[in-house]
Order: structure tokens, then sequence, then C-alpha cells
């Protein structure tokens, strides 16, 4: 008993490497931000197509840990995959020290920890979810074990700056909480000054960053955050899918969706008013995740509730024995069926429809056993389209759907290349235009692409005669293309921030011809955006 107190933490490494190493694996979208940082790398600067400044990544934080990280290790494909385990067990210590290392309480918690498929398949993933959890797992021990430091203002502070600059809406389940902290409670014990002052010093980093991406990208806003919420879409159907989402999941992985709603019904009934405004914050996330229609990956935006409701069960937990072997006897069985699925199993399927269990998919591609073992397929025959781009003209721009891989592949053979991004997410001028019509998923918007466009592109020259899109081309341009102070840049970047350059995008999508196959869709059961007020009725479907 004595030795398992002492080396209990070395017992939780073992089990959680075990776990890791057989579950590790990169995500296309990794690839994206891997673009980037071989471009920064290479002398090109933070951008993805070289000769344009634009923020593709909308995790900032874990970027710079990227780009960084580079210096040490130069494989990113290793990086990230040793950043995502040290993140991850710097969560779990944290977890433990916030249990003040109480060994049934943590037993439980890394037990559902290691349940949720969730947190198993985004401790990896080259995705910013490791360092997500990290940072959500630290502002709980400072608000729960360092509320009496000097500088603990401060630290929450730089925390929740962290978070932001991490992803913008992490810091949605800790709005409410942060208004109480900094404001209600400190006015209470009479250290508003000091919560303020400190408050405001903790902030600083995300004013700079916000400063600098205003300045050298033209946009508060990642890219393809514009991308994503500049639709055209009825706000209703991104909810549906939203409600969706939630509903695939507890199917998909049941124990992190229990969790979180048992987090949720806790916090009504608990006493503690704390309890209570993190319950808040845990609504107003779900909502959120609701009304932008969620996602398509499983679990990905699952993590952040999942460990939010760890933390609170960590400080809360009072157990009796029977309890809590009651509590290891319902969630045994999701261990081991994860140990199963990640340890034993090898046949992987993913079947894709409005959301997708990304690791299944990718595994056989970028899974850290099939690599280490040499069985893994190459990246460059993963998609069709990987096979059109290597095989196209040098120097010509292509247009693709799929930018991970591909851009990936591109920077390392051929960063010249000039890739057209149709879901707009790496392409400033289509992000701006709402999404075109028929068939649509959570994260996948595709674009109408005007001829006229990938012509002005080949000859780096704007010739579109459409007047709207025509003005578009030429702000967008002068903002990610034209020296940083160039006369009537700032202009643009009003334009930008402000609305008007989308609205005109808007126009201009109107006026390209419509055309679409409607039985194409139907039949496949996939969700379809039709215009107003066409031949056909607007249909939706959502699986």
């Amino acid at each position: 008993m004595i030795f398992l107190k002492k080396n209990f933490f070395v017992f939780i490494i073992l089990v959680f490497s075990i776990f890791y190493i057989f579950s590790a694996w990169l995500a296309d979208d990794a690839y994206i931000t891997f673009r980037t940082i071989e471009n920064f790398h290479q002398g090109y600067g933070l951008r993805w197509n070289i000769i344009e400044r634009v923020q593709t990544y909308t995790h900032p934080l874990w970027m710079f840990n990227l780009l960084l990280g580079k210096y040490i290790i130069d494989d990113l494909y290793s990086l990230v995959l040793i950043l995502g385990y040290v993140y991850s067990l710097a969560a779990l210590y944290l977890l433990f020290l916030i249990t003040k290392k109480n060994i049934q309480i943590f037993s439980l918690i890394f037990l559902l920890f290691l349940s949720s498929r969730a947190i198993v398949d985004f401790s990896s993933s080259g995705l910013e979810n490791s360092l997500s959890c990290f940072l959500i797992t630290f502002f709980f021990y400072i608000f729960y074990l360092k509320q009496q430091t000097k500088y603990f203002f401060l630290t929450l502070s730089l925390t929740l700056s962290a978070m932001f600059l991490n992803r913008m809406d992490l810091i949605i389940p800790f709005l409410a909480l942060a208004i109480y902290i900094f404001f209600i409670q400190s006015y209470k014990d009479k250290t508003l000054k000091i919560s303020l002052k400190q408050g405001i010093i903790g902030f600083v980093p995300v004013i700079l960053w916000s400063l600098f991406a205003l300045y050298y990208y033209g946009s508060f806003f990642a890219n393809s955050v514009i991308a994503k919420t500049n639709l055209g879409l009825p706000q209703v159907q991104l909810q549906i899918q939203g409600f969706s989402y939630l509903y695939h999941n507890f199917s998909h992985d049941p124990l992190t969706s229990i969790v979180i709603y048992s987090t949720l019904i806790y916090t009504i009934f608990s006493k503690d008013k704390v309890n209570k405004i993190l319950g808040l914050g845990l609504f107003f996330y779900l909502i959120y995740l609701i009304n932008v229609g969620a996602d398509y990956m499983y679990g990905r935006f699952l993590t952040v509730p999942f460990i939010i409701s760890l933390c609170m069960f960590a400080r809360s937990l009072k157990l009796s024995i029977k309890q809590s072997d009651c509590v290891i006897l319902l969630t045994l069985p999701f261990l081991i069926f994860n140990f199963y699925h990640y340890v034993v199993r090898e046949n992987l399927n993913a079947t894709i429809h409005n959301f997708t269990d990304e690791r299944s998919f990718y595994y056989h591609t970028t899974g850290l056993i099939p690599t280490l073992l040499g069985k893994n397929k190459s990246i460059e025959y993963h998609f069709k389209e990987t096979r059109y781009l290597i095989q196209s003209n040098h120097n010509e721009p292509v247009e693709l759907g799929t930018m991970g891989f591909n851009g990936y592949i591109m920077s390392k053979k051929n960063p010249s290349k000039y890739i057209i991004d149709r879901m707009g997410l790496t392409d400033p001028f289509l992000a701006v235009h709402p999404m075109g019509y028929g068939y649509w998923r959570s994260g996948h918007y595709e674009r109408l692409v005007p001829t006229q466009y990938v012509d002005s592109v080949k000859l780096y020259k704007n010739v579109i005669t459409e007047k709207n899109d025509h003005d578009v081309l030429n702000k967008i341009w002068l903002i990610s293309r034209m020296p940083l102070n160039t006369s009537h840049r700032f202009q643009a970047i009003i334009d930008h921030n402000t609305g008007r350059i989308s609205q005109n995008a808007k126009h201009a999508f109107e006026y390209y011809p419509y055309v679409i196959d409607v039985s194409y869709y139907i039949n496949r059961n996939q969700n379809i955006w039709l215009k107003p007020n066409s031949m056909e009725e607007p249909i939706y479907y959502s699986k």
C-alpha cells in the first residue's frame, strides 16, 4: 500500500502512455497550420500561400508552440505528438493536485479521463485540444488552490488570455465566472482595484495579438472563422446541425456526454454559488455550439466541457467507499471498450455523413503505431486530389477542396504553388462570399469559384468583370498582398471589419449562375441548401 502511494503517479503515467501510444494520430486540419509553420521557417512569414498574408489557423498560442518547437524538433509530426503527450499528462497532474492528491478521487477522475473517446482521440491529433485541456486544468488549479497568493488575479487573467489565444471560443464557459471573480467577489472582498489592475495587465497579450492580427492580416478573426460564419444559411439550419451533433455524439461516445450533462444537472441543485456559475458557463458553451452548427469531428468540441466537468468533480466529489465502487463498476465497461478499441483492435472504419470519426478515417495514414512500423498509407495518396496536385503543372495555380495534407506537401515540394481553397478556409476572397448552393455539412461550406477569379490568380491581375466582385478582389488583395503600409490599405481593413466587403461579395454572389442536380443529393440523404425563389423550393435534410 505504501509502495502504491509513493509510486501512484508513475503508474498513472504508465497507463496513460499505453493509451497515448496506441491512440496517437494527426488530423488533416493540423497540417493546415503545418504549412504556415514551414513557410515561416523557410523565410516567407506567417503565410499559407506565400504571396498573401492570411491567418488560416484559429489557435495562435498553439501555432507559436509549433513555431518555436520546430527550432528544437524539426519534424512537425514528432513535435505535435510530443506536445500533445506532455500537455495531456500535465493536465492529469494538475487534476491530481486539485484533488489534493487524494488517490481514491483521482483514480475515478483518471478512469473517466481514459473512458472518454473524445479525450483519448484529441489528446493527440495535432490540434490545440491538449493545450486547451492543460489551460483549463491550470485555471482551476489557480482558482481552487491559489486564491490567497499575491498575484492570484494576474495569474488567472494571464490564463484566461492564454485560453483566448489558444481558441477564442475557449473563453465562453469562463466568462460568467471571470465577471464574478474580477468584479463581484473582489468588490465584496475590497480588492477591486487590485483585481482590475492585475486583470488588465494579464489581458495585454490578447490586446497585442489582436493589434498584430489586425495590422498584419487585416482582421481580428482568423480567415477560417470568417469563412464558417459568412454562410448565407438560415440560422435554424445550423441549430439543427448543432443539436444533431450533440445527439450523435451521445451515440458515438456516451460516457463523455453523460459526464457533461450530469455536471449540468449537478450545478442546478448545487448550493455552491461558484458551481452554479460554472454550470451557467457550460450551458452557454453548449448553446454556442448549437448556434454555430457545432463541428463534423466527433468529440472535438466536447473535450472542453468534459475537462471542466472533471475539474469540478476533482474538487467536489466526496464519495464513500461503496459509492466509489459503484461509480467504478459503471465506468469500467467504457474503459474496457476503449482499451479494446485503441490497443487491441486494428480494424478502423469511419462512416462519413454529416459527422465523422476523424481518427478512424486518418489513423492508417497518420497513426503513430502504423508510422513506427512503416505500415502507414502514404499521405500523398490519401486523396485523389493529392495525386492530381502532384501531377499538375509546376507553376499553375490549382483549385482543391482539401487543404491539410495537400498544402503541407506543397510547402515541402513547391512552396510557391498557389492553392485555391474551395472551402474558403485559406482563401480570403472566397471566405467573404456566401456558401455555394448544394450539399453542405458542418465545417465544410464549399464556395462557388468564379472562372474569372481563377484567371485573376493565374495572371496576378484582377480580370473580374462583375462590378461588386471586382471591388471585393481589389480590396482583399490590397489587404493581403500589398505592403503593410500601402496607401488605402487601412481603409480596406476598415471596410473588411465593418462588413462592407462581405456585403459587396453577397451582391456579387447573386449574379453568378445557379445550376444543381437536386436528385443527386436527395438520393444520398445529404444536407442541401437551394437558392430561395428558385425553380426548386429550398430543401433541408439533416441526418
